[in-house]
């Protein structure tokens, strides 16, 4: 017997927690073409498709997930390839597709992070990453699901500016004073991790954001995504 859709949905939302990729927000199908290059398009990628759903991971049970599969025995890229399973299984529930943060179309990324924006998963920081308003600067984008099924959008985040009255503890715990409110200074922030040690493996920015500490990554998840940035 087919599942209901209710019953798809469910299934779909309880296989991606399970895996940790526990926030979704979800685009009307118009508002994620008009955010990403045209081999990105849903006419390019699921031309039936009516709704994309952002998929991220925020706090620790992502990495917990992923250190016990199987991918986490792979010498090359266990972490993609346990997105990617994740998110490929949990599409078809929806008769969907994934596509993923780190791959590039026609030369191009997709902006995961505006598609986060605009789904309502987090607002703009100091720190050049959104800020979700349980996990802080704790959570990663991984995926969306372009899907055939017509589900309810999920604004953007009304009224939630976590920088304006902070008093930046994070650009005092950068070695690099990248945090700045006019933005986050990507090169500077590049040639300081080149040069100082402590900064391959962590980012004592980030760990002094007062949003969301308790949700801080563990060492070796922190440590994966500190050497998954471009180097200067």
């Amino acid at each position: 017997m087919t599942a209901s859709p209710e019953a798809a949905l469910a299934a779909f939302r309880r296989d991606l927690e399970a895996a940790g990729l526990n926030l979704h927000g979800c685009l009307p199908i118009g508002r994620y073409d008009a955010l990403v290059p045209p081999a990105w398009s849903a006419r390019s990628l699921l031309p039936a498709a009516k709704s994309a759903v952002v998929l991220a991971a925020g706090g620790r049970r992502f990495f917990e997930a992923f250190s016990v599969s199987a991918e986490a025995r792979q010498p090359d890229d266990p972490v993609d390839a346990f997105t990617r399973r994740t998110a490929m299984d949990a599409a078809r529930r929806l008769g969907g597709r994934a596509v993923f943060a780190f791959e590039r179309r026609a030369g191009a990324f997709a902006d995961f992070v505006a598609l986060a924006r605009a789904a309502g998963l987090g607002a703009d920081s100091r720190l050049g990453l959104l800020l979700h308003p349980v996990y802080g600067p704790w959570m990663s984008i991984r995926a969306v699901v372009l899907t055939p099924c017509v589900l309810p959008a999920t604004p953007a985040l009304a009224g939630f500016d976590p920088c304006g009255d902070c008093a930046a503890p994070c650009a005092s715990a950068c070695p690099a004073a990248a945090p700045r409110p006019q933005g986050f200074d990507v090169v500077r922030c590049a040639a300081t991790r080149g040069v100082t040690p402590a900064c391959r493996d962590r980012c004592d920015a980030r760990r002094a954001c007062v949003v969301g500490p308790e949700h801080r990554y563990a060492e070796a998840a922190e440590r994966h995504h500190m050497r998954s940035l471009p180097g200067p």
